[in-house]
C-alpha cells in the first residue's frame, strides 16, 4: 500500500500511545504486587469471586471488542454493504439464553472452569476432550487478535508487523502473568472507557467530514447497501439475514456462553445476582457497540464513494441562496493490501495532523487486543490447570499405591499459573503471525467458533437438557461434530480459489458452521446414548445431580408443614437456593419422567436430598 497520502505517527501520537502502554503494564505489577500479591488459584482465577456486577459487565465486553469488532466490522460494512447490522438481532437471543440457561449452572456450580460440568454430567474425558478444544480453538483466537494492531499501524507506518506483534505479546504477558484475574478485570475496565470514547469520537469527526449523518445514511441507502432483509435460497450465500441473527447467535455461544473466558468472568461476580445484570447490562452496551462499529463502515463508503459533499450555501442580494459543492482533496478509494486496514487508513489520511489523534486510536486498537488476549490467556491457564494438569495428577495418584500425597499444593499451583500464563502468551506471539494468511478477520474468528465450539456447545446443551444423554453417546456425538467442522472449515480454505467448483458443504457459509456442526452433533448423541442404555442397564439406573439441569427441567420441591400433612408450597432448585450449602450432591434418577417428580422436604429444613435419591 502507498503510504504517500497518509500522515506518519508524530511524537505526541507515540506519547499517547506509551502512556496507554504503561498504564496497562502498570496494573499488572499493582496487582501483582499490592497486598502480597496474588498467592492463591482463587485470586489468580477467580479474582476471589469478590468482584460487582458492572466491572463484570465491562470486562465481559471489553474481553470481546477486539479488533475483529473494531476494525472487522468496518471493513465488512465497506466491502459488503450494511447486511452485517442483521447482527445485532443476534444479541436479542445470545443474552437472554445466557442468563436462564448457562448462568444458573454454572454459577450454582460454584465451579472454577465451564468443563468442570462435563466431567460432573458425563465423564474426565469429555471434559478433557472440551477443555483440549477450547485450547485449541482460543490460540488461534487470541493469535488472531494479536495480530489485528500489527496490521493497522502497518498501515500508516513503517513500523515492522512483527515488533508491533512483539510488543503487544510482552506487554499483555507482563500483566496477565503478574497480575492474574484481578489485573486483567480492572485494565479491561479502563480500556473498555478508551475504546468506548475513541469510537464515538471517530463516529462524529467522521461523519462531519463524511457530510453529515443525514448524507451518509441517504448516500449508502441510495446504493441499496442498508438491505438488511436479504432471505437467499440455500446456506451458501456468504451471509443473510436468516445466517447473521440464528447462525450469528449459535456461533456467539462458544464464545460467551460456555468458553472460559466468560464463565471465567461470570464466576468471579459476588453473587449469582451479580452475574446474570452483568451479562443483562452487556446486551444494550454490545448493541451499540456493534452498531457503531458498523455506522464507521457506512461513514467511510460514504466518503470515498459519495463524490461531492454540500458546502455552505452562498447568499448574495442578486440571486437566491445557492447551495455549492466541494470534493475533497484525496477522497479517492484507497488501494489497500486488505480491507481491514481501511479504518485506520480513513483516520490517518484525514485526521492524522491532529496531534495525539492517531496515537489515541492506535492506544484504542491495542486496548481491544489487550483486552483480548489477556482474557484468552488467563483462561487457558485457568483450564490448562484445572482440567489437564489436576486431573492427570489424580490419575497418576490412583495408579499408585504407595503415593498417599494431596493431589493440591496451592502455593505450587499458583506458581504453575503463573508459568502457564508465561507460556501461553508466547505461544500467541507465535501463532500472530501465522494469522496473515487465514483471511479477513471476521471470517477467521467465526469459522474458528462455528468449526470446533458447536460440537462443544452441543455437549453442554445435551448435559442441560437431556437427562438421558451420557457420556458414551455424548462423545460419539462431539467427535463425529468437531471432524465433520473440521472436514468443512479445512476444505473451504483449501478450495477458496476454486469454491465453485469444489464439494456443496465447502461452499456453507462460515455462518452456518456453528449451527450445522451444533445439529450434527446432537443428531448422533441422542440416538447413541439411547443404543448405549440398552446395552447396559446400569446406565438406567444412573443418578444425576439436579444442579446439571437447566432450572426449569429441574424437579420440583414439595415442603411440608410441621405435622407433615399439608403440602404448603412448590418451588424450583434455581439459583443461590440450589447451591448445596453442606457439600452434598443432590441426585436423581435419569429417567425421562424425571422433570415431573417432586421431592418431598419433611420438617423446618427438610430432609437432605442425597438421603432420598435411592427413593425417587
Amino acid at each position: 500500500m502507498d503510504n504517500s497520502d497518509v500522515y506518519p505517527l508524530g511524537t505526541w501520537d507515540y506519547i499517547v500511545f506509551s502512556v496507554f502502554l504503561a498504564v496497562s503494564a502498570g496494573t499488572g505489577l499493582y496487582h501483582g504486587f499490592a497486598k502480597g500479591g496474588q498467592q492463591t488459584t482463587q485470586s489468580f482465577l477467580l479474582a476471589d469471586r469478590s468482584v460487582f456486577s458492572l466491572p463484570v459487565a465491562m470486562t465481559l465486553l471489553a474481553s470481546f471488542i477486539s479488533p475483529i469488532t473494531l476494525l472487522g466490522i468496518p471493513a465488512e460494512i465497506y466491502t459488503y454493504g450494511g447486511l452485517y447490522l442483521d447482527f445485532l438481532f443476534s444479541q436479542c437471543l445470545l443474552y437472554p439464553s445466557i442468563v436462564f440457561i448457562f448462568v444458573p449452572v454454572f454459577y450454582g456450580l460454584k465451579i472454577t472452569s465451564a468443563y468442570e460440568y462435563l466431567d460432573q454430567r458425563f465423564d474426565v474425558v469429555i471434559r478433557i476432550i472440551g477443555a483440549s478444544i477450547f485450547i485449541f480453538q482460543t490460540s488461534f483466537y487470541i493469535a488472531i487478535v494479536a495480530y489485528s494492531p500489527a496490521l493497522a499501524i502497518e498501515a500508516v507506518t513503517n513500523f515492522d508487523l512483527w515488533k508491533t506483534i512483539l510488543i503487544t505479546g510482552l506487554v499483555c504477558t507482563l500483566y496477565t502473568t503478574l497480575g492474574g484475574m484481578k489485573a486483567v478485570i480492572w485494565t479491561d475496565v479502563i480500556m473498555f472507557c478508551v475504546m468506548f470514547a475513541t469510537t464515538l469520537m471517530v463516529i462524529i469527526m467522521g461523519t462531519i467530514k463524511a457530510g453529515g449523518f443525514a448524507y451518509v445514511w441517504e448516500f449508502n441507502h441510495k446504493e441499496d447497501r442498508l438491505d438488511i432483509f436479504y432471505f437467499p435460497k440455500d446456506l451458501t450465500a456468504r451471509m443473510s439475514f436468516p445466517s447473521l441473527v440464528i447462525g450469528g447467535w449459535l456461533n456467539s455461544l462458544p464464545l460467551w456462553a460456555v468458553g472460559q473466558t466468560a464463565v471465567q468472568r461470570i464466576l468471579s461476580a459476588r453473587s449469582m445476582t451479580d452475574a446474570k445484570v452483568s451479562i443483562w447490562l452487556n446486551l444494550p452496551f454490545s448493541v451499540l457497540i456493534t452498531f457503531l462499529a458498523a455506522f464507521e463502515g457506512l461513514v467511510i463508503y460514504a466518503f470515498y464513494y459519495g463524490g461531492p459533499i454540500p458546502s455552505v450555501p452562498i447568499v448574495n442580494s442578486t440571486v437566491e441562496p445557492v447551495t455549492s459543492f466541494i470534493l475533497e482533496e484525496g477522497r479517492s478509494p484507497p488501494n489497500l493490501t486488505s480491507s481491514d486496514q481501511i479504518l485506520i487508513y480513513f483516520i490517518s489520511q484525514q485526521f492524522g495532523n491532529i496531534p495525539g489523534y492517531q496515537g489515541l486510536f492506535i492506544a484504542c486498537i491495542f486496548a481491544g487486543t489487550l483486552s483480548t488476549v489477556s482474557s484468552g490467556i488467563n483462561a487457558l491457564t485457568a483450564v490448562m490447570l484445572v482440567d489437564i494438569i489436576k486431573p492427570f495428577r489424580q490419575w497418576r495418584q490412583q495408579k499408585s499405591t504407595h503415593n498417599n500425597t494431596s493431589t493440591n499444593n496451592e502455593s505450587k499451583d499458583t506458581l504453575l499459573t503463573k508459568c502457564l500464563s508465561l507460556f501461553f502468551g508466547v505461544v500467541a506471539i507465535g501463532l500472530a503471525f501465522l494469522a496473515s494468511k487465514m483471511g479477513t478477520l471476521i471470517s477467521m474468528a467465526n469459522s474458528i467458533f462455528g468449526a470446533l465450539g458447536g460440537p462443544l456447545v452441543a455437549a453442554f446443551l445435551l448435559g442441560m437438557f437431556w437427562p438421558r444423554a451420557n457420556a458414551r453417546g455424548t462423545l460419539v456425538g462431539v467427535i463425529c461434530g468437531s471432524v465433520l467442522g473440521l472436514w468443512i472449515s479445512i476444505g473451504a480454505i483449501v478450495n477458496k480459489d476454486n469454491i465453485e467448483d469444489s464439494l456443496g458443504l465447502y461452499k456453507l457459509s462460515f455462518m452456518w458452521y456453528a449451527t450445522f456442526t451444533i445439529m450434527a452433533t446432537i443428531v448422533v448423541a441422542i440416538p447413541c446414548s439411547e443404543i448405549y442404555r440398552i446395552f447396559h442397564p446400569e446406565e438406567q439406573e444412573r443418578t444425576i445431580d439436579p444442579l446439571l439441569l437447566a432450572t426449569f427441567l429441574r424437579p420440583k420441591i414439595v415442603r411440608k408443614d410441621h405435622n407433615g400433612m399439608n403440602m404448603t408450597r412448590f418451588e424450583q432448585l434455581d439459583d443461590e437456593s440450589a447451591v448445596d450449602k453442606g457439600g452434598e450432591s443432590h441426585h436423581l434418577a435419569t429417567d425421562s419422567s424425571i422433570s415431573n417428580e417432586a421431592i418431598e422436604l419433611e420438617g423446618d429444613e427438610g430432609m437432605n436430598l442425597n438421603q432420598r435419591k435411592k427413593g425417587i
